[in-house]
């Protein structure tokens, strides 16, 4: 905590240093666009009037058109009667009711104003000179114009005045908003890189929480900085470094920096008001790396690899400090859609956000919420929102008041606390955000001219319900900007601070506002209505997500631990932010549609070789792989054979758990009755044989294999072969016989050359004889002769 406090100064910093710079504004409303405003209104003071202040009014006049002009004078225009109504109020600001008619101070520019040539302005006037009727709020203007007197330009504001009238003040209570849609598409991917940049010390959620944490002091328990400046150089390094910051120069100059932001604090009540799922997306990028998508616009999206962000890691832990134990309002997880959800039939998935909003809340901040309030999205809940609420605990309700008009026979803003009955027949409080004020101060107030004339909007707003008396009633307003608010931070320091100094303000805690259940409801409803209704997340969005489920379903059934890896990702494609932003939603719900294919990719029969079977049947050996990182799965095999009457399977074992990163080979018999190709079909089921992938594996298969008849017709032909060979292995033994003989008659006595003659002539004649002629098949008398010779 020590930490987190000490860079707290660095988030601060950027309010105190802007302060000079946007000292100005103007509600949009007012007047002239501002990158175009011929007269810009910087500031004005006192935001309220008594009987003895000097108002004075401070801008800037430039000349927008293409000439050089003359005479530029900027004059102030008054009334001296109040508004009477805060309709005359928004009238008023939008120009549509007639201009004061006196005019008060006026200023004319020394010199001509060139084209595009600005100069600043000064009006002075005291508050007995306009001669003001009492406690009220007086239009005032302030208009610019040339020498022949016609306008250039004009910015519509009010005048609150307080003449010390015992006014019976208004009960204000803030609802701060740290929200914003979902940021992931799986729980790996962002959908953009705009989450680490508002989470720096000038971005949009770090500037909340830092003027936020201003609000209610700071707990005297924690130690201030040196006084003289002496902060240890390194420490303000470190953590100015953490913070995402510069480290300081100059050590014994930036270390007041606490002491002034101190200095700065309010004692208002704040009611934060958060999002677990944005707390979520936020903590992930704080732990380690991540990836974000690009080119939204192609059919494949690419991903970037991103690093841990330091600026999360520092909000976090600013943020368990900041908002400590104030009064916490938390949505479900990733703020759904209820009234969608529950009339689409996914009550299960309604009941998660709540259960995951919890105990993510629990893990981030380390603290839970208050389970008695609620903020249904949008600011409206129908019947059956409101019986799921209060059946988890809800018993105060936080509802536009367009959910809650006003009785029709009310002339004043009513108490913003109505009795609401429950559906289980016991009394809740509805809470009426003022919509009028939490729109003006939800409208941009970052160029220049805006933010001066919204905080005298919201003077002016106020004390319009203070002035309305009705009764001497006490009365409370509930102001909840936005949930993407963006406030410019003097601004939204100046709310804080005006909701502080205000004579007809008292800044209370939200818990604090109750309804009495004996008084008439001033309230109707609450309101469900017809454009309620048609803002929840469309048919098409919701079918989408449904066929989503249906494939995370299959997944799910197939891991071993019962666990549900994409339930915070569905949960996220329900949001209600989803309702105003189509082209983000369909990314996201493209991007976890793909993750969830790819993921049950790493559950596969792992494609093998072609097979060849070399005989009648053989054992083919099927290798299943699990490349999940984090899971065990249990999967069964299925295999069948496109020509069963070719190729047939036998038994095998069909169910096997692989852990993570696993593989396991299944052996798997087969047997040919007829030579050929076939090919096996291969895919992983869940235990109710659903396949769990539309992707098949194949393997071919080519019989070659011989069987009994391919060997008897084999076996006859090697007889045919044998039997037209033998002749010729025959001759040629005779041949070698008659060559041996005859060596044999010569050693034993010379025979008579004729003799010789005769008989190898006889043996040429017998071994060229042609094969169906015996070798013996002579005269008796050649077979005499040959057998003397030999004798």
């Amino acid at each position: 905590m020590a930490t987190a406090v000490a860079l707290v100064p660095t988030a601060f910093h950027p309010v105190q240093e802007a302060s000079a710079a946007v000292a100005s504004t103007v509600s949009p409303a007012s007047g002239d666009s501002a990158a175009t405003a011929p007269l810009i209104v910087e500031e004005i003071t006192p935001r309220a009037v008594g009987k003895k202040s000097t108002v004075t009014v401070t801008g800037k006049v430039t000349n927008t058109t293409g000439e050089t002009l003359e005479g530029v004078t900027v004059r102030l225009r008054y009334s001296s009667y109040p508004l009477t109504g805060r309709d005359q109020l928004e009238s008023h600001s939008a120009g549509e009711s007639t201009d004061p008619q006196a005019f008060g101070p006026s200023l004319t520019v020394k010199g001509p104003l060139a084209p595009g040539e600005s100069a600043p302005y000064e009006l002075k006037v005291k508050t007995s000179e306009l001669g003001l009727g009492g406690f009220g709020v007086y239009p005032l203007a302030v208009e610019s114009t040339d020498a022949a007197g016609e306008r250039l330009g004009v910015q519509r504001t009010f005048l609150p005045y307080d003449d010390g009238s015992d006014v019976e003040p208004v009960e204000v209570a803030w609802v701060w908003p740290l929200l914003d849609r979902p940021q992931r598409a799986d729980d790996d991917t962002y959908l953009d890189d705009t989450l680490d940049a508002s989470l720096s010390a000038d971005g949009r959620l770090g500037r909340l929480l830092s003027i936020g944490g201003q609000a209610g002091g700071f707990d005297e328990s924690v130690e201030e900085p040196p006084a003289d400046g002496t902060a240890d150089a390194d420490e303000d390094t470190a953590a100015a470094e953490k913070a995402g910051g510069t480290p300081a120069k100059d050590d014994a100059a930036e270390a007041p920096r606490a002491a002034d932001s101190r200095e700065a604090t309010t004692d208002v009540p704040l009611t934060w008001a958060v999002d677990p799922g944005l707390l979520d997306d936020i903590s992930r990028i704080a732990e380690s790396g991540y990836q974000v998508l690009e080119d939204g616009e192609s059919d494949t999206p690419r991903v970037a690899p991103r690093e841990a962000s330091e600026n999360a890691a520092t909000w976090l832990e600013q943020a368990r400090v900041l908002i400590g134990e104030d009064p916490l309002l938390a949505t479900p997880y990733a703020n759904p859609d209820l009234a969608a959800l529950l009339g689409s039939g996914l009550e299960n998935d309604a009941e998660s956000s709540v259960t995951l909003g919890r105990l993510t809340l629990q893990q981030v901040l380390g603290r839970s919420a208050d389970h008695e309030l609620a903020w249904p999205a949008g600011g409206a809940m129908d019947d059956a929102t409101r019986d799921f609420l209060a059946d988890r605990g809800a018993e105060r309700f936080l509802l536009d008041d367009s959910a809650l008009p006003a009785s029709e026979w009310i002339a004043h803003t009513p108490t913003a606390a109505t009795s609401l009955p429950l559906g289980n027949g016991e009394a809740g409080t509805a809470l009426a955000i003022d919509g009028r004020i939490s729109e003006e101060i939800s409208a941009d107030t970052w160029e220049p001219g805006q933010a001066a004339l919204a905080q005298q909007r919201f003077a002016a707003e106020t004390a319009m319900i203070a002035a309305e008396q009705p009764g001497g009633e006490r009365r409370a307003v509930v102001v909840a900007p936005e949930h993407d608010w963006d406030p410019n931070p003097v601004f939204a320091q100046g709310l804080l601070e005006a909701t502080e100094d205000l004579p007809w303000l008292e800044p209370v805690a939200l818990d604090e506002i109750q309804a009495d259940p004996g008084a008439v409801s001033e309230r109707e409803g609450p309101v469900y209505s017809d454009s309620a209704a048609q803002a929840e997340l469309d048919g098409d969005h919701l079918d989408r997500i449904k066929d989503i489920r249906g494939e995370v379903r299959l997944f799910n059934s197939v891991l071993t631990n019962d666990g549900d890896p994409f339930r915070p990702a569905i949960l996220r494609l329900e949001s209600a932010a989803w309702r105003d932003e189509d082209e983000a939603a369909t990314r996201a719900l493209d991007r976890l549609a793909t993750s969830v294919d790819e993921t049950i990719g790493k559950v596969r029969v792992m494609p093998g070789e072609p097979v060849t079977l070399a005989s009648k049947s053989g054992t083919i050996g099927i290798l299943v792989a699990n490349d999940l990182e984090e899971h065990s799965v249990t999967v069964h095999l299925s295999i069948f054979s496109e020509n069963s009457e070719r190729l047939s399977i036998g038994n095998y074992t069909t169910s096997m758990e692989i852990g993570p990163g696993g593989k396991t080979t299944v052996y798997v018999p087969i047997s040919a009755r007829i030579n050929g190709r076939t090919v096996l079909h291969m895919s992983l089921q869940n235990a109710d044989g659903e396949p769990i992938s539309a992707h098949e594996t194949t393997t071919p298969v080519n019989v070659t294999g011989l069987g009994t008849t391919a060997l008897l017709i084999s076996g006859a032909g090697a007889m045919v072969l044998i039997v037209a060979l033998a002749p010729r292995a025959l001759r040629k033994w005779a041949r070698k016989r008659h060559e041996a003989m005859s060596g044999e008659g010569e050693q034993d006595g010379a025979p008579a050359p004729g003799a010789a003659a005769g008989a190898t002539e006889a043996m040429h004649h017998n071994v060229s004889a042609p094969s169906g002629q015996r070798p013996d098949a002579t005269s008796g008398d050649e077979r005499g002769d040959g057998v003397a010779g030999r004798t």
